[in-house]
């Protein structure tokens, strides 16, 4: 498997603190059948989590040499989750925004509540300037779990939709991990990614028995697409694959869901 979204990379975000945390992390990512992963540190403009492209690719050569002497077969190449702002396509341009493995894709994270005014106009100069965007865990943000018609507008931009294994998983509560299976069930998803910020988070026996209900509940094909064939797309910076809706079904059950993030306090 691929993972294209984790904070893995040593004290530069609120992933692990020491390098023998992040080696750690490395050994449960390759026990649970990971053998790639793009390490994606937050980048959040203005705050003390704006590393330079510099520093991460620094970093990530250094933890290649750690894994190295360490004989931890994992692939490692740099990214960011890039925080959601009116400059991404300027600063790609700048070459002060990493995209995941050096490629056309750049991880980016929404807002948890509201997506800004003129978010397609951000995506569109993205577009424009040769990248393409994959999105981050929407199904934590409140106003795309209240407007699921909105993450198929962006899919028909052709933006990559990315969930989180621990949203399905229920790390984030159920309601997410409702959303993020009516998500899945909907076809408006990707790629799986784990956001991994420890070891914990990457829990072998937890993705394997995650893998197993995710062929029962969407067959082998669609899995396979989610956690290899449309990661190693992303990889190598190819078109990526659009999953088919499972049930119309769905429809009704996410329905029911807004009112829920409503009654919770995430109307919008």
């Amino acid at each position: 498997m691929i993972d294209l979204h984790n904070h893995i990379l040593p004290s530069l975000d609120d992933g692990p603190e020491t390098l023998d945390e992040a080696l750690k992390m490395a050994e449960v990512y390759v026990a649970a059948g990971f053998s790639r992963v793009a390490a994606t540190p937050h980048w959040v403009v203005g705050s003390a989590w704006q590393p330079s492209a510099q520093k991460v690719l620094k970093w990530v050569a250094g933890f290649r040499e750690a894994l190295e002497k360490r004989g931890i077969s994992l692939e490692v190449v740099p990214g960011m989750e890039v925080t959601l702002t009116m400059e991404i396509a300027e600063r790609l341009q700048a070459g002060q925004v990493l995209t995941l493995n050096g490629g056309k894709y750049v991880l980016v994270e929404p807002p948890f509540q509201r997506m800004p005014m003129g978010w397609e106009q951000i995506f569109f100069e993205i577009s424009a300037a040769g990248y393409r965007v994959l999105l981050a865990h929407p199904e934590r943000c409140a106003h795309l779990a209240r407007e699921p018609e909105v993450i198929q507008e962006m899919v028909n931009m052709g933006v990559g939709i990315q969930v989180n294994w621990k949203s399905l998983l229920g790390s984030y509560g159920q309601t997410i991990r409702e959303m993020a299976w009516s998500f899945l069930e909907r076809g408006l998803v990707h790629v799986l990614a784990t956001d991994g910020h420890r070891t914990g988070d990457i829990s072998g026996e937890k993705l394997h028995g995650m893998k197993r209900i995710l062929k029962e509940r969407l067959g082998e094909t669609r899995t396979r697409l989610l956690v290899a064939e449309n990661p190693g797309r992303v990889w190598v910076g190819e078109p990526l694959v659009n999953l088919s809706p499972i049930k119309a079904s769905g429809r009704k059950k996410t329905r029911r869901r807004w009112f829920k993030w409503r009654r919770m306090g995430f109307g919008l």
